[in-house]
């Protein structure tokens, strides 16, 4: 196994529980959906979940 340092940015301690609250303030508000790298993985497989997750809510099915 290879680990490469820097190879994919870490997110700092008490993220997940930002994140939390972020998408609590977001749900109340009409318009917004929050995805991206920015919240809940780096990779494209996490990045394209976010995507599909707020299109869903932007659609009504979530």
């Amino acid at each position: 196994m290879t680990r490469w340092d820097r190879g994919l940015p870490r997110y700092g301690v008490g993220h997940r529980e930002r994140v939390v609250r972020i998408r609590e303030a977001a749900g109340k508000l009409p318009g917004p959906a929050l995805c991206g790298a920015a919240y809940e993985g780096v990779g494209v497989a996490a990045c394209a979940a976010t995507g599909r997750a707020a299109a869903k809510r932007l659609l009504g099915g979530a």
